[in-house]
């Protein structure tokens, strides 16, 4: 599979994102415990949904409980542009307050009531960076600051990370088929609106083992002259469970018999997303995460590792990544063979 010429052209970015994709990754604030999506600026004021006021419990007003929620306790995360909170009373919403305008408004009934994608419900008429946000629960996948990791200095995998990913992988593989259907539903929304998935920060997966649920926590408006260039594909779908970047790394560490886990784990994953994409009508076409990873490597540069095994390096560069990645999923015990 080759690899397009590489082409500057203008840009995008991401859910803490401003609006250019040289930004991207460094705008990925990585919240190594975080139970809960807490969204995107996607704002427009609305009176105080129904399903809300009825989980109010009696004396209080919707300000009383954001300012309960306002407390180190409740906090559930902190980009640089926002700090969101668990809200007392209110079990399946978070808080969100900005710390500043976005630009990034997008109408709150843009998102079907069936998909949970973190979207608002409900922004404060008096102070508009006052979001109250749908929540999703569920734990960080791969490694906590992933960012962190394959960026400069970039750290070296632990046998013990290895042996982690290689049970996170096991735990997603064994989730039932409608969880994969209904992830690519989200996604399939998010294409039809116009949005591109951060695919590439495994901790922009969010895995909630107790509900059987997947979700994906970050994605971006994609600017309507570069829709060629930011397509959702069911490879983006497979990439981000797999941590692509980082996976021959895991791989190299783990025991044979967490090799073979790995190597039947992803199978399932692949097999389990292509079923669900091919259901929701998202896209199959491999060309399009191609694309998008050729797009995005010229814009960050990520420094390769030394591989100790080898006395070589692990280049952790997101088109060479990708390719090597492909080659695993077409080919797995072909590429086993060569680590």
């Amino acid at each position: 599979m080759k690899i397009a010429p590489i082409r500057i052209t203008n840009n995008i970015q991401l859910n803490k994102i401003k609006s250019t994709p040289a930004k991207h990754h460094k705008s990925i604030t990585s919240y190594a415990s975080m139970p809960a999506f807490y969204g995107r600026d996607l704002v427009k004021t609305n009176p105080l949904p129904e399903e809300i006021r009825s989980k109010m419990p009696e004396g209080y007003s919707i300000q009383d409980l954001i300012k309960l929620a306002q407390t180190e306790e409740n906090k559930l995360g902190q980009g640089a542009n926002s700090i969101v909170y668990s809200i007392p009373h209110l079990d399946d919403y978070a808080l969100k307050v900005l710390n500043k305008d976005d630009p990034n408004k997008i109408n709150m009934s843009e998102f079907p009531a069936d998909v949970n994608l973190g979207q608002p419900v409900w922004q404060d008429d008096k102070n508009p960076r006052i979001l109250i946000l749908k929540k999703i629960e569920g734990k960080e996948h791969s490694i906590p600051n992933w960012s962190k990791t394959v960026n400069t200095p970039p750290l070296q995998i632990t046998k013990e990370q290895a042996s982690n990913f290689t049970k996170q992988l096991s735990v997603i593989s064994n989730m039932p088929q409608e969880t994969f259907d209904q992830f690519a539903k989200d996604v399939k929304v998010l294409s039809d609106k116009g949005y591109k998935l951060d695919s590439i920060n495994p901790n922009n997966l969010l895995v909630d083992e107790k509900k059987q649920q997947i979700h994906i926590i970050d994605y971006f408006k994609v600017n309507p002259n570069e829709t060629h260039l930011y397509q959702n594909s069911c490879f983006d779908l497979i990439a981000v469970a797999c941590d692509f970047t980082l996976f021959p790394e895991y791989f190299d560490k783990m025991s044979d018999e967490e090799k073979q886990s790995t190597i039947n784990s992803v199978k399932t994953i692949t097999d389990k997303m292509y079923q669900g994409c091919v259901k929701s009508g998202l896209s199959c076409d491999d060309e399009k995460y191609i694309t998008y990873i050729n797009e995005t490597s010229k814009w960050f540069p990520i420094p390769s590792i030394q591989n100790e095994k080898t006395g070589g390096e692990y280049v952790r560069a997101y088109n060479v990544r990708m390719i090597d990645f492909m080659d695993m999923v077409y080919n797995p015990e072909q590429w086993a063979s060569k680590r």
